[in-house]
């Protein structure tokens, strides 16, 4: 069948509205609390106001909101394309605006992050992770943000990531089992090793790092068991709840802190 003038150019609108719609939705990503733990902070602000507002599992997070752990404490973050966030205690970060490009999910301002980013479909699914200093770029992989004063500490677990100050352009790339430091406005010092699982004891839930019961989060139900919660108490990766499983009779031996 021969195709008419008129017919080519409703393929082609019909094409570049797919391709708008893929794109926003692949660009339009939403931040939800799988779990609380503990001691939870979140302020919200506006064009008028800055306030401490009350949320729990299912509840989704906006643009600007500041997530502040206490001590004993930590919050467990989902995005919609199933990509995970375990946020320690002692630790701010800031939501960022996922809508634009490239997409910058957090901003790790002090303490412990573990961020788990999902491929899609099995392909790349590029991120930015920032600190005060230091831009990290992910497709597809698992790493833990330390950020303390003006030292940031990268670690990768799997897959691959960029790092790079935000002073200088100079790029560091990271693959499993290394991790890079970046003090000030110095550039990221080269790959140096890292003990497997050396973190993990950061990220665990409150009752497999201290011994005793499971803390309830903020809806009265256990970590991770809230309707979107399937993985809210879990590691990312295959790791069990927390990361390794403790010795029989109360938590891992401690290890020494990076």
């Amino acid at each position: 069948m021969k195709m008419t003038n008129s017919m080519v150019k409703a393929l082609i609108l019909f094409c570049f509205l797919s391709l708008m719609t893929t794109a926003a939705i692949a660009q339009s990503v939403t931040i939800t609390v799988t779990s609380i733990q503990g001691s939870v902070e979140i302020t919200r602000f506006s064009s008028s106001w800055a306030r401490i507002v009350k949320v729990s599992a299912n509840d989704n997070l906006v643009a600007g909101d500041i997530v502040k752990t206490n001590s004993n404490s930590r919050v467990v973050l989902k995005l919609s394309d199933n990509s995970q966030a375990i946020i320690s205690e002692k630790s701010t970060i800031e939501i960022k605006d996922t809508t634009s490009s490239p997409r910058t999910i957090f901003n790790v301002i002090r303490g412990k992050t573990r961020v788990k980013i999902e491929k899609l479909g099995g392909k790349p699914n590029p991120y930015r992770v920032t600190t005060p200093t230091t831009v990290i770029a992910v497709r597809g992989t698992e790493f833990d943000v330390l950020v303390k004063d003006e030292e940031t500490k990268v670690y990768v677990n799997e897959g691959e990531v960029s790092v790079t100050s935000i002073a200088l352009t100079k790029e560091v790339i990271l693959t499993p089992g290394n991790f890079t430091q970046i003090r000030g406005n110095q550039p990221p010092a080269p790959p140096i090793q890292f003990k497997p699982e050396q973190n993990d004891r950061f990220f665990q839930p409150r009752d497999e790092r201290q011994g005793g019961n499971a803390p309830n989060n903020r809806d009265g139900k256990p970590d991770g068991s809230g309707q979107n919660g399937q993985n809210g108490g879990r590691t990312p990766s295959s790791m069990p709840p927390g990361g390794t499983p403790p010795t029989q009779g109360g938590a891992p031996p401690p290890q020494k802190r990076p």
